[in-house]
């Protein structure tokens, strides 16, 4: 059975933050408070609420700070009311990539974000693959035949995430968050919770950073390069007559048969002049030189 000695401790352990003290709000206690202890109850130690249970068996270490409505915040006595009510602002330090690439587009577009990170979503996400641009369709919308899709990240990718989050956290945190996690909608409760132990920013940079890496490990394959290679221009010669230079060409490659009439053939044409190859000559003086040269 819970003891008050223990409930006091976890108070202070949650206004401590770690070693970082910030402030608390009444409900978000007693919500933590009830997640890790079940069955406590502040009447069972003649109090009629969590708040008259603070002041008699926790007041050496907690106090009341202010107010944010209708609800009280608390803090640690020893820094009082030096605390600031609401969390610093933090700098993301995710890294990002080049916004060009997927994986960029991904971290600089929130629409992108969103629909990967969102499982069920009717939104689905495809790649162009020459370009690497990412896009968004809407439902009924028909991708171009060139476009490869990515597949959201899976409800059990999102739930592991937030498992290996808690792992590494001290009991006090880990119970709560834990408890969460066997609720149909966990996210919701998590997310409250995570604001409450002050673990929020290391959540937002954690959680991103591995939904990152499920991004890319969900990238499709690119397909090779399919562009076809660049045919060489065709000398002036060549081009007027496109037959010769084919069949000179299939003579040295061995596609035709290679006699050696032939091959002295293919050396001749090669040598001749336009008005030559008009005239159909083949000089003597070029076959010599093809037959000495070989």
């Amino acid at each position: 059975m819970t003891d008050e000695k223990a409930v006091a401790t976890l108070l202070v352990q949650l206004l401590s933050g770690n070693g970082s003290p910030r402030p608390i709000k009444g409900n978000q206690l007693s919500v933590v408070v009830k997640t890790h202890f079940p069955d406590f109850d502040p009447e069972r130690f003649q109090c009629r609420n969590l708040r008259e249970f603070i002041r008699r068996y926790a007041a050496d270490d907690v106090m009341e700070i202010g107010r944010a409505g209708m609800d009280i915040v608390y803090g640690l006595r020893s820094v009082g009311q030096q605390q600031p009510l609401f969390e610093p602002a933090v700098a993301d330090t995710t890294k990002t990539s080049d916004q060009s690439t997927p994986l960029g587009q991904l971290l600089a577009n929130p629409r992108i974000w969103k629909t990967f990170a969102s499982p069920d979503t009717a939104f689905r996400l495809f790649l162009a693959t020459h370009t690497k641009q990412v896009t968004v369709l809407r439902p009924g919308y028909t991708p171009d035949p060139s476009w490869v899709e990515i597949p959201h990240i899976s409800a059990q990718a999102l739930l592991q995430i937030a498992k290996d989050f808690i792992s590494d956290l001290p009991e006090f945190q880990r119970a709560p968050l834990t408890t969460a996690l066997d609720q149909p909608r966990w996210w919701i409760g998590f997310y409250d919770l995570v604001r409450t132990l002050g673990l929020k920013m290391r959540w937002i940079y954690f959680r991103r950073r591995r939904i990152a890496q499920e991004f890319e490990r969900a990238m499709p394959e690119m397909p090779p390069d399919l562009t076809p290679p660049v045919q060489p221009e065709l000398k002036p010669q060549e081009a007027e007559k496109p037959e010769l230079a084919i069949q000179s060409m299939a003579v040295q490659s061995g596609a035709l048969p290679v006699s050696p009439l032939k091959r002295v053939a293919a050396d001749v044409v090669q040598r001749m002049t336009d008005s030559e190859l008009r005239a159909l000559t083949l000089p003597l003086g070029y076959v010599v030189d093809a037959l000495t040269t070989r």
